[in-house]
Formats: structure tokens, sequence, C-alpha cells
């Protein structure tokens, strides 16, 4: 490598340095951990000759993947000294991937360090955080072969490196940095750790479209470096700041499972945290304005952003994790309801009860259900309310009034819901996810709401009790009758339901008409089941149960005898794609 043999450099071709350290990397992988012992000096050696070469920056990549598969597969050395020279060569290696991983920013003032992303479009790297090392050096020499030199060294390629430094970074640093310093060393990661999020902040603090790519990999980096308690004073302060901007949300579906466990070992590792985040929740609820030069509809916004945050750190807890604070939740949310018509804060308020129902026990939601169900059908008495009176007449009558005043017709009580407004579609929507999750999870998780069921479907074997009743008819059945109504041509488009899963998957409304599939699929559920029960029923009348075929009676004999912990199983997988759903509901739209 100090001296190589010359070569027919010719078109495109990879590096002779990077192929060396590729065949090295090979046979560090096959060797035993005695043999790596043995050679450590020698190692040593070429890590610190490689740190003083001009290497590209997939040689440099490669160097810190060999050190780690050497300080992964080896026992921690006994002398000091050795231990020493390991926590050097290492620390010297991550600044060096960390410088790379910079490359992509620039200064935007001189007087003081302040970086920003560069301008322009970045490239996703060929790296899956599952891969392992022996893969990841393979990307690695797949990018350099597409890769031509002179333009590295022009610049041209500096944002395709950045991304896959800071992916290698992602992949290998906190586990690195963990084994490397002993109990005794950890306090020196923190330097070390501070360095490199200098690189990673401005990253995370850019929610434009190109950046995408760096964006995912530095929350990918993040949510492995906050895993380990004591790497936390490096990175506590920028993340509380990144989860209070206003653009927070703003992301890559991708990126929200890793914020999720960011979010939730900021919560954890530090109890007062939880209890700031509720402070400043309970701030914006209060009489004062926030700020005397911030318009009502601003203020109501950012009431709405916070409760959407608290919402989501609930979310990326356990089980239970905030019982103890269940009074002080609830009465944030009736604080939230106590607002006039405000659609954006009432949305995120559904939001936050269907993160409840996911994240609390049963026992904690006895008080809560009563509100839950009168919010609901509030909002959906509304819903029937602007069908009723949307017409063509009434629709121009408003437009009028809104080129007047476009507040009155959104925010004031005055009854006029702004027909196709996005904010009460939005709202209506909640409402409508919130109803199909509960219809959807199973009675032992929510057994209180199952005494409230028939408001919004019926009863089992309710089709005779309507005609002795016929002014009772529950609100799906209404609202479907009304939807059809209005669009006969839409009356028998039914979404395709999957078994325990909700309905709804879309994030946003066009016109309320979107729903008329959910709630004629939910019509058409109850009317199967009700004829389903009432066959059951006149079967039993007559003195018999309905025989089961051979099939049905294996099926069912089966799945008795050995498949509890398939059902199991099924229910566990079940609700991570529930909860998945949920986290695309927290997503923005990146700003154009």
């Amino acid at each position: 490598m100090k001296a190589p043999p010359p070569t027919n450099k010719t078109g495109r071709m990879t590096p002779l340095e990077v192929s060396l350290l590729q065949f090295f990397l090979a046979y560090v992988q096959g060797a035993s951990a005695q043999q790596l012992v043995d050679s450590w000096a020698s190692l040593l050696s070429l890590l610190k000759d490689g740190l003083q070469m001009e290497l590209a920056a997939p040689g440099k990549f490669l160097l810190l993947i060999i050190l780690n598969e050497f300080v992964q597969k080896t026992p921690v050395f006994e002398e000091r000294k050795d231990q020493k020279d390991l926590q050097d060569v290492t620390q010297k290696l991550v600044e060096a991937i960390s410088t790379v991983s910079g490359l992509s920013l620039e200064q935007t003032t001189w007087l003081r360090r302040n970086l920003a992303v560069k301008p322009g479009p970045q490239q996703s790297p060929d790296i899956d955080g599952q891969t392992r090392d022996m893969s990841l050096s393979s990307a690695t020499l797949e990018m350099e072969e597409k890769a031509d030199r002179k333009k590295t060294l022009g610049g041209a390629t500096n944002l395709q490196y950045s991304v896959q430094a800071l992916s290698l970074l992602a992949e290998v640093m906190a586990p690195l940095l963990d084994v490397v310093y002993g109990s005794e060393d950890k306090e020196r990661i923190l330097p070390l750790l501070v360095t490199v999020m200098t690189n990673v902040t401005p990253y995370l603090k850019n929610h434009s479209h190109h950046n995408v790519p760096s964006y995912v990999v530095c929350s990918r980096l993040l949510a492995s470096i906050s895993g380990y308690q004591y790497m936390r004073k490096a990175w506590r302060r920028e993340v509380l700041e990144l989860l209070l901007d206003p653009a927070f949300f703003q992301v890559d579906a991708a990126c929200v499972s890793h914020w999720r466990a960011i979010v939730d070992h900021l919560m954890t590792q530090d109890k007062t945290t939880f209890k700031d985040l509720m402070n400043r929740v309970a701030l914006s609820q209060g009489g004062a304005p926030l700020n005397i030069f911030t318009s009502r509809e601003a203020e109501f916004e950012m009431r709405a952003q916070l409760l959407k945050k608290l919402s989501f750190t609930v979310f990326s807890s356990e089980l239970d994790q905030y019982q103890s604070y269940m009074p002080d939740i609830q009465e944030r949310l009736a604080e939230c309801l106590r607002l006039p018509q405000v659609p954006s804060v009432q949305a995120q308020v559904f939001l936050c009860f269907r993160v409840l129902l996911l994240r609390m026990s049963p026992r904690q939601l006895v008080s809560l259900w009563p509100t839950i169900i009168t919010e609901m059908v509030h909002v959906l008495l509304q819903i029937e309310q602007e069908l009723s009176t949307d017409t063509q007449e009434f629709r121009q009558h408003l437009k009028n009034l809104s080129t007047l005043d476009s507040t009155w017709t959104v925010v004031g009580g005055n009854g006029l819901n702004a027909h196709n407004n996005p904010q009460w579609l939005h709202l209506y929507l909640s409402v409508c996810k919130l109803l199909d999750l509960a219809l959807v999870l199973p009675s032992e998780i929510q057994p209180q709401f199952q005494m409230y069921k028939w408001t919004f479907i019926g009863e089992m074997g309710t089709e005779k009790q309507f005609q002795l009743l016929p002014e009772f008819v529950p609100h799906c059945n209404r609202i479907a009758a009304l939807l059809n109504t209005k669009a006969p041509e839409g009356s028998d488009v039914l979404f395709l339901p999957e078994p325990g899963q909700p309905i709804l998957s879309m994030t946003r409304l066009q016109r309320l008409q979107d729903l008329q599939p959910f709630f004629n699929t939910i019509c058409k559920i109850t009317q199967s089941e009700n004829a389903l029960h009432m066959e059951q029923v006149d079967s039993t009348q007559l003195g018999f149960q309905k025989s089961k075929s051979a099939s049905d009676y294996r099926r069912s004999s089966s799945s008795d005898s050995h498949g509890g912990a398939d059902l199991s199983e099924r229910r566990r997988f079940g609700m991570q794609r529930v909860e998945r759903r949920l986290e695309l509901d927290f997503v923005e739209p990146l700003p154009s």
C-alpha cells in the first residue's frame, strides 16, 4: 500500500489500496481470535499507516470495518498500553469517518461554526442496517467501481460518500466504542461523540426532499447511540431541540421507528424529561397567549403540535409506562376539548385517544371512555349535519362568507364547518380512524367499548328491534345512508378488510365523500354478522346446532390442540401492523 506497483488506470477502476484492504478484510473475517491477537502489532501499524495515507473514502471505511471485526472477535487486552493504543486508533478512525460524513455540509457564517446542508441531490447508500461487515465492504467496492476517481478529487461524489460514512457510523460506531472503552474509560467517549454530533445535527435539522437519505441514516445513528445511557450527555440537548422543532414530523416514513426508540430513550433515561414535556403542554393550554405577537390561529397550531408530540412520546413507550401520568394526560386532553371549535387541536386529541388505547391497560382507561364516546358522537353528528346541509346553494353561500372572513367559517362555534375545509376533513378522518381501531381491537384489550359499541354499529340480532324502535339507527348506518343518497354510484364500493386490521389506511381526505366506502364496509360487515347470528339463534331454537363438516372439525380441533402459540404469534404480528398504521399518521409531508 505504501509503494503500490504501477497499474494501467484506464477508465473507471477500483484503487489498488481499496482492493488490498478488501482482500485483507476477507482474511480477518476468516482468522481465529488467537491469530488476530498475535498479529495485533502488525494490524496497529497498518491502521496507523492507513490514517496517514491519503486514502480514498472507501479505503477509510474498510479500515474501520477491519478494526470493528478485530474488536468483536478478540477478548479485551490485559496490557494497559495495548488498550490505550486501541482506543487512540479507534478515536482517530471514527474522527476520519466523521470528517467524510461532513463533506455535504457548509459553513453559513464566518464568525462562528454554523453548519448547514449543501443544496443538491443525495444518493441513498446501498447498505442495509441489518447487513454484516462483508456485505458492507462489498457495497463499498461496488460504489467505488462506479465512481470516477477524478471526480472524487473534484468533490462530485462527496454527497455519495457522506451518506455512506453516516451509514457506516450508524452500524458500527456505538457497539465498537462500547467495547473499546472499558467501564473506567466511558467518559472519554463523550468528546468524540460531541465531535460526531457536530456533523450529524445539521442533517437532522434539514427536512428538505434532497436531504432524505442523510436524514434517514442520521436517525439510525442517533437511535444506536441513544441506547447507551452514559452517552446521553452528547445528544440530549440536540434531541430535545429537534423534538420541539415545529417541523419534527416532516420526515420520511422510514425514520419514525428510529425516532420512537430515540424519544423513548430520551424520556426513560431521565425521569424529569417527560415532566418537562408535560409542563410545556400545560403551559400552551393556559389562558394567556404564548406570544403577544402570535396570532390566534398560530397559537392553536402550536398547541396541536405539542399535543401531537406528547402522543408520539406515549406511543414510543411500553405498556402502562406512563400510567402514573394518566390524570395529567387526561386533564390536558380535557383542556384541549374545552377550546372553541378548533379542528386541528381536536384531531390531535383523537390521535392521542388512539395511542392511549394501545399503550394503556383497560383499567387505566375506565374514566376516559365516557369522554371518548361523547366526543366521537359529537363529531359524527357534525358529519351528519354537514351531509344534510351540503347543497349547491349552501356551498355558494359559505364560499361568499369565507371571502369576507376565512376564519369565521373555521373557528368560532358558529355551526358552519366549512364544507371540505382541510382542517375539518382531517378531524373527520381522525374520528373515523379511532372508531376503526376500536372496532378491530379484541374485546379483552378494550372491554369498556363493548358497552358503547351498539351506538355506532348496532347490536347482534337487533334487526327485529329496529322495527320496534324505528327512531334508533346507529351512527354508521345513518352516515352511510346520507353518503349513498348523495352519491348513489358509490353505494356498492367497499374496502376489502383484513382480519384484525383497521379498514382505513389513507392519511388525508380530499372530500367527505371519500369516507363512503368505509361506512358502507362497516355496515356490510355488521349485516353479515347479524345474519350469521340470527341463523345460529334459529338453529338453537329448533333444538339442534349447526353441525360441522369434517374439514371444519379437523381445522378447529387442530387449532385447539396446538394452535395457541400460533394464535399468540398472529396477534402479536397483527398488533405490529396496527402500530405501523398509527406510525404513518404522525408523518407530515416534506416541505416543497
